[in-house]
């Protein structure tokens, strides 16, 4: 059942329930307020009989006039009287009616009575078990009735009240609750391969564990196209490792059958010539596709191999090293910043070098001619972060999240690969890669590339 459908049938149940509350309330109110008026009247009508035997057998009718004027100052009281054995009206608070024949039948039992507006308690006057007469007082109802009736005009206007609170409640529930969940369910629904990347929007004025929900959904999408991106990256990969553990077999060997056939040629003909120098082109191509597919080799590895605690500066210092001629040729300046690292990385050397190195020379390739790179760390609890940083040319927002993708490249004679081996490396050793570029396509400011891993005691 939707959730509109139960709050509307609640809402039923909550006036149904309010309205049975009332009409007992009311039913059980006017009981106990006529049961206490009962009570009320056969105590003071007992109490009359029983002080009206010793007047009543005197015939001391002065004596019992002021015992039933006592009773005019009892609440709700009309009248009171005695009444003899013969239904001669000895005393009565209304005294125009006393000496009157009593028309009614005087009653052997206590009785209470209820007529209309009216409550009448008689109380019969007994005296050596014989009857010698009735006590009767009579009692307005029009103050318990006005009580019930105030009762009843407050509790409808509670009522009303209730149902005005009740209605608001459930639009509130309409407009905060139902109608944002109808619509994050029907942007969940849309959620497409094309529309993972959009942000869930929610007109009007959700309340805040809607608007939490919705941030969640969001963040969900986000994981799951980051996911998604990490998925095909992998599935890539496991296929360019099927690509090149096959190529491996399949190509190394003839390329190494073709290599030693040119030795053999080129033995027998002269240096000068232009056959030598076809062979020589021969054996160049052969050597780099040799080196592609070492490249592709790489990829089959799952292990980084013997691991070292080793200083990042120590890394960056051999890098720059050996990219010290290709730095000066370019006339790039470096800043490096690390010198005073005192944390160590547990890494394989050789690797994370070649990490390093691929980074700078995309720098250095980005950057062209009269730049400057600069190389500084930032320590977060147990992570740290090796940033590199260029004044190059940057890459587009748009094209960003494709630099760790296999074959994508923003170079024209790039394979796509090195980026790609980098981020594999790093991740291996339980670290991350990441690229920011500061490209808005209107201004060039450059790249940085962060390299996060985790500290170790050296």
């Amino acid at each position: 059942m939707p959730l509109q459908s139960k709050i509307i049938l609640f809402f039923f149940f909550f006036l149904s329930l309010i309205v049975f509350q009332w009409l007992f309330f009311m039913s059980h109110e006017e009981k106990i307020l006529k049961e206490e008026m009962s009570a009320r009247a056969s105590v003071l009508v007992k109490t009359l009989g029983e002080l009206s035997w010793e007047p009543l057998l005197n015939f001391q009718i002065s004596r019992l006039e002021m015992q039933i004027d006592s009773l005019k100052q009892e609440k709700d009281v009309l009248y009171a009287r005695v009444v003899n054995s013969n239904f001669l009206v000895l005393a009565d608070t209304r005294r125009d009616q006393e000496g009157w024949i009593y028309s009614g039948i005087i009653s052997m039992v206590p009785e209470i009575i209820m007529q209309n507006r009216v409550l009448v308690a008689r109380e019969p006057i007994i005296i050596l078990e014989s009857i010698h007469g009735m006590a009767e007082i009579s009692f307005s109802l029009d103050s318990m009735l006005e009580k019930v009736k105030r009762s009843r005009i407050l509790f409808i206007a509670i009522f009303i009240s209730e149902l005005i609170l009740g209605f608001a409640f459930a639009v509130f529930l309409e407009i905060q609750v139902i109608r944002p969940l109808h619509k994050i369910a029907a942007g969940v629904d849309q959620i497409s391969a094309d529309s993972i990347n959009s942000s869930l929007t929610i007109p009007g004025k959700p309340s805040v564990e809607i608007l939490k929900v919705s941030r969640a959904i969001d963040n969900m999408r986000n994981k799951l196209r980051k996911n998604q991106d990490e998925l095909i990256s992998k599935t890539r990969l496991a296929t360019m490792g099927k690509i090149g553990f096959n190529l491996a077999h399949e190509i190394r060997n003839p390329l190494e059958a073709i290599s030693g056939s040119v030795e053999i040629l080129s033995s027998g003909i002269e240096e000068n010539s232009k056959e030598y120098s076809y062979l020589g082109i021969i054996k160049e191509e052969i050597h780099n596709l040799n080196d592609y597919l070492t490249e592709f080799l790489d990829f089959t590895k799952a292990e980084t191999g013997h691991r070292l605690d080793i200083n990042p500066s120590e890394l960056i210092g051999d890098s720059l090293l050996l990219l010290g001629p290709l730095l000066k040729k370019h006339r790039i300046d470096v800043s490096d910043n690390t010198a005073s690292i005192e944390n160590y990385w547990n890494v394989n050397p050789n690797q994370m070098k070649r990490v390093i190195l691929n980074v700078l020379i995309n720098s250095i390739e980005a950057i062209g001619s009269d730049g400057k790179i600069e190389i500084y760390t930032s320590l977060h609890d147990d992570k740290l972060e090796l940033i590199i940083s260029d004044s190059g040319c940057g890459i587009f927002v748009d094209n960003i999240d494709g630099v760790f993708d296999p074959y994508y490249s923003t170079k024209k004679d790039g394979s796509g690969i090195g980026l790609v081996l980098s981020r594999k490396i790093v991740e291996q050793h339980g670290g991350s890669i990441s690229m920011t570029s500061n490209n808005s396509k209107i201004k060039y400011m450059g790249t940085s590339v962060k390299i996060k891993l985790s500290i170790t005691g050296a």
